[in-house]
């Protein structure tokens, strides 16, 4: 490919597009491994265009992968030059977001809480970012490209309390603090915003989300506009009649696909969850032991639990006696330990860092009190020790306990389902204690599995066997990251843990740092040993199979013992009042309930933090087994309560929210659909011709092949390529989910950019033969053999949507051609010309330059004046809206001032008639005040008008920069006898 071809190839590659240009989202896709289904293209051209003007929000429902939608804008906009991004995520998904911006888009997210002046893509914990910690070092730093916050609901929805009745912002306030600083730093960062629910209970949550996203102000108007506009009674319902105005509004600022909306276009369509439920018999011994060890912990004045930390002793102690049979006998030691220091006169907290730490309750262990002294009786405290060495005697001289048996009963059906063909034969067990895990590695070996056969995943994975998986990861994987973007350590552990489950071992154990982030779709079995008391912890350990890109129905594996009531009640309500586990069936296959709903995260998200707080209180308030029964029954119906309140505000608000009718929406995602697999190849063609033209131009030793739809470049060893290129001398284009020996091509890759900066270091000059093609158009075959001059120029349009054109402009025989005719010179393939003069007047090409641009402007302005119309629209509502409530608020003080001069008529006494007085003058300063107001804002007198009027006049009618990018001299000739380059 001649360098002519190659520089407007280049060129075309790199210009800034519209965001629904089929090549700008199509070059996105080819950053990542994936392929994006139409509902995440259509949102990420959303985002794209409104980022300009200061973010949206992207409210998917649960499960159609927010996420994907904001790697790819990510991916996206640092292709086009973004230099410093910041993520705020819940501190619980940092991993889960590491590991997917890595694996999917190559993208290295670092965690960080120091500087952030430096390029890169920032990853922080939102609990951070809020803190007065986290807001000095965001806040000195200058705004970002662009901030993506997750579950933004969850910081932003209070922002209107910080709001006084005339709507004065209170920079005092202690109300949503977490919102305040990070509204603080954000500044004029673009800012994208997902969540599943942008209302949850009120129409003003709605309203503060909108202000992170839309700096203008003038969509909803300040909150006491939007209360008087919007707000029916109260800040829940709506004004009837408004629900069009408001959808119609939000539409400009949000995209919310529906599960069933995208479900006729996904790659691979919604997979269902079940619950396999397995009822156990403790032996006589066990239920004794359980029995004994409870109503010991209900007893309020023991000593092993006294002092400030007792709540947290005992619920962290009621949480591993549930776990297993080894983990309550170590907690028992732990306590005799514990009571041994007391009674030598020493206090140790020993025991509950232990304890904790074994549950991985990093916080809890951080916030530890200082004990103050005890009070202690010492026989009593004797009588304690000996009942607690008891206990601890008894749990260790238990055999192998029914729990356990029943777990490797389960595994083994999980097994011979996979040899049958039936499964994977793969389980991901979870359990909260890192003592428990143990004990399952070794339920497992007993049952015939090897070392080999089991991973084990927890918060902190420094031991043998975890190593050696990170070593083979690094052999066998760790190649197809280019320079860069190598993950750090501990994300390289946990890509290597998961590499090694889904290529060698069986089962994967976790505790619940495994339940945070970890992507196991090859595996459809999920077996809680233990449960939680928090259901969005079990929905997060079950999300890690149950997910997109699931090819199986899920199977969640549960034990609950038939003889504990407080643990069916508690099972009861996960599976019945949340729906947790979809369909439930016992060991037989018996169906034990079918579940009113097959998407339960936004009900678990809802009901969650209530519900662990209850039983929480239950457990510690309790002083019998009888009484703890009593209330968890109790609490059962509260869910009851709760979750039909939860359905009827959801199906309120989701009302106000869902703008798009199905029809449109399945319109928009089939042409996405057809559009996107040709806009694939001709960007993969692009970069396979730049790529080849840069070898070539190199002297490079390589071999180019086409294989299944991708082109491939082999390059020998020994040829220099750039140092960022690294080792690699395999190249391919296509999607990179399939690639395993050659690393993806796509225009970020140091390849790519290389021949990029090389194919625009042309500047044109001398001159060239254009070869006409057999498609060419009658008028340009015409001008064969005709010499002339063509320039090419870069126009920039900085308007209300940025764009880049390429304009070419030719002279031919002294005469401007059309401007479409040099459109088709610069597609055709040249070669080099012996040097030949032409004689021409400048004067002419510039005017020619001048007529193409002129022509192009006219196209583009198109779409500016209709963005441009919709912006003066919105101010005008603004507008509309502040008088209608001017008006409303004088005919309330009308109203009044007639009831006043009614009443002053009727009375008869000096001073009531001076007091009503007074009130009639007030009254009618005010009116007369809004009189003024109202005339003012009806001539456009508004600051907040006036302010963006002139800019939006000023974008308008922007004038375009035009760049020189070369000219050179041409003679058109006949087609090449070969036209592959």
């Amino acid at each position: 490919m001649h360098a002519f071809n190659q520089r407007i190839l280049a060129e075309d590659l790199v210009r800034v597009r519209r965001p629904d240009d089929r090549e700008r989202y199509a070059a996105a896709q080819r950053q990542a491994r994936i392929d994006p289904n139409p509902h995440q293209i259509d949102a990420v051209i959303f985002a794209l265009r409104r980022l300009r003007e200061g973010g949206c929000i992207l409210a998917d429902e649960v499960g159609l992968g927010k996420t994907i939608e904001a790697g790819l804008v990510i991916a996206q906009i640092r292709a086009e030059g973004a230099q410093r991004i910041l993520l705020i995520v819940p501190k619980s998904l940092i991993g889960q977001w590491q590991s997917e911006l890595l694996n999917l888009f190559g993208i290295q997210a670092r965690e960080s809480e120091a500087s952030f002046f430096a390029p890169g893509v920032y990853l922080v914990g939102r609990e951070f970012a809020s803190s007065e910690r986290g807001a000095i070092p965001l806040g000195a730093a200058p705004p970002f490209d662009l901030a993506v916050i997750d579950e933004a609901h969850e910081i932003f929805a209070g922002l209107h309390k910080r709001y006084d009745r005339d709507g004065i912002y209170d920079e005092t306030s202690t109300e949503a603090v977490m919102a305040h600083r990070v509204r603080g730093f954000l500044r004029s960062t673009p800012v994208l915003l997902l969540t599943a629910t942008p209302m949850q209970n009120s129409l003003v949550e709605l309203w503060g989300l909108v202000q992170y996203v839309e700096p203008t102000g003038t969509l909803l108007g300040d909150i006491v506009t939007f209360r008087e506009v919007f707000c029916s009674e109260d800040d829940r319902l709506l004004v009837p009649g408004q629900e069009h105005e408001l959808k119609r509004r939000l539409a400009m600022i949000q995209r919310r696909t529906l599960r069933r909306q995208a479900q006729e276009f996904l790659d691979r369509p919604f997979t269902q969850r079940r619950c396999r439920l397995y009822e156990y018999a403790m032996s006589d011994a066990e239920r004794a032991l359980y029995d004994d060890v409870t109503e010991y912990l209900l007893e309020p004045s023991i000593y092993a639990f006294s002092g400030r930390q007792r709540r947290l002793l005992l619920i962290g102690f009621h949480r591993r006696m549930a776990s297993s049979i080894k983990a309550l006998a170590a907690s028992l030691e732990n306590v005799a330990t514990r009571l041994r220091h007391l009674e030598a006169g020493s206090r140790s907290d020993d025991m509950v860092v232990e304890l904790l730490e074994d549950l991985e309750d990093e916080q809890d262990v951080g916030e530890l009190a200082e004990e103050s002294a005890l009070q202690i009786d010492r026989p009593t405290l004797a009588a304690e020790l000996s009942r607690v060495e008891g206990f601890a005697a008894r749990a260790r001289s238990l055999p192998k306990d029914a729990k356990a048996r029943s777990f490797q009963d389960a595994i083994k059906v999980i097994r011979n389902l996979g040899r049958d063909g039936r499964g994977s034969g793969k389980a991901v067990v979870f359990t909260e204690s890192i003592t428990t895990q143990e004990y399952i590695r070794h339920l497992l070996l007993d049952i015939g599995l090897g070392e080999n056969d089991i991973t084990l995943f927890r918060g902190v994975n420094n031991h043998a066997r975890a190593q050696q998986a990170l070593a083979r990861w690094q052999e066998e994987e760790g190649s197809r990251f280019s320079p860069g973007t190598r993950p750090s350590r501990e994300v390289s552990m946990r890509l290597a843990l998961v590499h090694e489950f889904r290529t060698r071992s069986k089962v994967i154990v976790c505790t619940e740092a495994g339940a945070k982030g970890l992507n196991l779709q090859f595996c459809e079995t999920v077996i809680n040993y233990d449960l939680p008391w928090n259901p969005q912890r079990i929905e997060q350990r079950i999300g890690r199979c149950h997910r997109y890109s699931q090819q199986r129905d899920v199977t969640v594996v549960n034990f609950i013992a038939r003889d504990n009531e407080a643990h069916r009640l508690t099972f009861e309500i996960l599976s019945q009042k949340l729906d947790l586990f979809g369909r439930v069936l016992d060991a037989s296959d018996l169906v034990l309930h079918e579940p009113r709903t097959d998407a339960p995260e936004l009900l678990v998200s809802a009901l969650s933090v209530e519900f662990e707080n209850d039983l929480r209180s239950i457990y510690s308030r309790s002083r019998t087994l009888d009484e703890v029964t009593r209330e968890i029954a109790a609490l059962r119906d509260k869910i009851s309560e709760r979750r039909e309140a939860f359905e009827k505000e959801y199906e309120r608000t989701s009302q106000i929210i869902e703008s798009r009718f199905d029809e449109n929406v399945r319109r928009v995602f089939k042409r996405l659909r057809e559009e996107l697999p040709q806009s694939l190849a001709d960007l993969d063609r692009d970069v396979a011709d730049l790529v080849d033209g840069y070898l070539a131009a190199r002297g490079a030793k390589y071999r180019r092949s086409d294989d299944a739809g991708r082109v491939i470049f082999d390059v020998e060893p020994g040829n220099k390529l750039p140092a960022e290129v690294g080792d690699s001398r395999r190249f391919a284009t296509g999607d990179a989910r399939a690639l395993a020996d050659a690393e993806p091509l796509n225009l970020i890759h140091p390849l790519v950019l290389a021949a990029i900066a090389h194919a625009r270091a042309w500047s044109g000059g001398g001159s060239l033969n254009l070869h006409l093609q057999q498609n060419s158009s009658h008028a340009l075959a015409e001008l064969a053999g005709k010499a002339g001059i063509i320039r090419l120029v870069l126009v920039d349009y900085g308007g209300f949507e940025p764009v880049q054109r390429l304009i070419a402009a030719a002279v031919v025989d002294g005469i401007p051609i059309d401007p479409s005719l040099a459109a088709e010179l610069v597609r055709l393939q040249a070669t080099d010309s012996p040097g030949f003069r032409h004689q021409l007047d400048m004067q002419w090409l510039d005017d020619a330059v001048d007529e193409a641009v002129f022509v192009d402007q006219r196209q583009v302005e198109q779409d500016e004046q209709r963005h441009f119309e919709e912006a003066i629209r919105q101010l005008e509502r603004f507008l509309e809206d502040k008088i209608l409530v001017c008006r409303r608020e004088r005919a309330k003080i009308a109203e009044r001032l007639r009831a006043a001069r009614s009443r002053r008529d009727e009375i008869v006494g000096s001073s009531a008639r001076n007091r009503v007085e007074e009130e009639i003058n007030r009254l009618a300063t005010n009116e007369e005040s809004l009189d003024r107001r109202i005339a003012a804002l009806e001539s456009r007198d508004d600051e907040v008008y006036r302010k963006w009027r002139d800019e939006y006049h000023e974008l308008r009618y922007r004038a375009p920069t035009v760049t020189r990018l070369f000219q050179t001299a041409f003679t058109i000739a006949a087609p090449r006898p070969e036209t592959s380059c």
